[in-house]
């Protein structure tokens, strides 16, 4: 029985090629929606190296600076952040870093080539798990001929020609030496808090490091010993962040928040749209996944509503040939699913194209995004149920409808 009625499924989507094809559009379009989205984030935000513990991990907010005219929103500096986190040495990994690596040129034999340097303190290599090819990361305080700095796999070859065999070397950067110490994995672009060409230490000349200056461009990384100890860690940094000495009638308040909500913060905060950028981030993407479900959903009920008059006279016809009502019902609901189940593969079919094309684009720079098919199945899952929803109301509607009445309301 099973059998027959997908047979017939087969051949009624195949008879209605038009309807056929745009609600496999319309499914397969939701789900590669979804599919890509979750799928950059987790790449992301997930549990990926160099951030192979998010869970434990926290990063400063925005700084909220008032001095009596209104408050300013803004990054702190390395001296007002090295202060606040005096407390929480004791309770964790701390680190400092620049928010965003600063694009600059280096020459290889007379071409340009473009890097992101990133400058950190030496906790930064406590805190992330970078996988290093050769050599190892700079220590605080070290000396030696030129400044200390890592690079990535691909700097090493663009700049020497090999991505080992660099360690010593001297590196040339707007006429300044680094010395290499050594060589990381690639990081992909999407890791907003690890991501650099070279990683380098804070010059200790730069604003970010001058004494009472609370202005900059750094940010704390914080690496709790588990995840259960988040809430302690965030109430030192707060405890150490009301000692730091500002001017008089200067307020400064900023927040350590975890890891996820740092990643939607970092692609939200630039615009300035709210003072909690990860709470905007939530509320925008339950309302685009809301809609991204709800409206095939609707569109499927109002189509499969017309289909039923349309399909009056196939329907009066075998019920004067005996087919019962829940035999045309299950047939409706299975030509339904069939519809969702292909629409679902041509789903997942387009995001992995998406996906593989963005390689090599800035998003997917030295890392390739994949489908999550965790998500996939319960995208599919929820399109199931919508697609069962869909179908049962047009099922009750053919199940009920008399033999002479529906042959009576048949089209022309």
């Amino acid at each position: 029985m099973l059998l027959n009625h997908l047979k017939m499924a087969w051949k009624v989507l195949q008879r209605r090629k038009f309807f056929t094809l745009l609600s496999l559009v319309g499914i397969g379009a939701t789900l590669m929606s979804l599919l890509v989205a979750v799928a950059l984030y987790d790449a992301a935000a997930g549990p990926h190296a160099p951030e192979s513990h998010p869970d434990r991990l926290l990063t400063s907010t925005l700084m909220t600076l008032d001095m009596g005219g209104g408050p300013m929103r803004m990054r702190p500096s390395h001296w007002l952040l090295s202060k606040a986190l005096a407390p929480v040495q004791g309770q964790a990994t701390v680190a400092i870093a620049s928010v965003d690596p600063m694009p600059v040129v280096a020459y290889v034999q007379g071409r340009k080539l473009p890097l992101n340097v990133k400058a950190a303190d030496a906790g930064f290599w406590r805190v992330f798990d970078f996988q290093f090819l050769e050599g190892g990361p700079y220590t605080a305080g070290q000396r030696g001929e030129g400044i200390p700095a890592v690079i990535s796999a691909h700097t090493a070859r663009a700049y020497f020609g090999k991505a080992r065999g660099v360690v010593g070397h001297t590196l040339v950067i707007d006429q300044k030496n680094y010395r290499v110490l050594g060589v990381v994995a690639n990081v992909p672009a999407v890791r907003f808090h690890t991501y650099a060409d070279v990683w380098v230490p804070f010059d200790p000349n730069a604003i970010d490091m001058q004494a009472d200056n609370p202005f900059g461009t750094a940010e704390a990384v914080v690496l709790s010993p588990s995840p259960a100890a988040l809430s302690a860690v965030a109430a030192a940094f707060q405890k150490g962040l009301s000692t730091v000495p500002v001017e008089k009638g200067m307020t400064v308040d900023m927040k350590l928040q975890p890891f996820a909500e740092s990643v939607a913060g970092h692609v939200l905060a630039q615009y300035n749209w709210t003072k909690d950028p990860a709470r905007l981030f939530r509320w925008l993407s339950g309302v685009a996944v809301a809609l991204l479900l709800l409206l095939p959903a609707l569109n499927l009920v109002t189509m499969n509503v017309s289909r039923l008059r349309e399909r009056a006279a196939e329907i009066g016809v075998r019920k004067a040939f005996g087919a019962t009502a829940g035999a045309l019902a299950s047939q409706f609901l299975i030509e339904t699913l069939v519809l969702t189940l292909l629409g679902g593969v041509v789903g997942l079919v387009l995001a992995t194209a998406l996906l593989h094309g963005l390689g090599g684009r800035y998003l997917a720079a030295y890392g390739r995004i994949e489908p999550n098919l965790a998500v996939f199945g319960w995208a599919l899952l929820g399109s199931l149920i919508f697609g069962l929803l869909s179908g049962a109301y047009p099922a009750w509607r053919m199940a009920r409808l008399p033999a002479v009445e529906a042959l009576r309301n048949a089209p022309g």
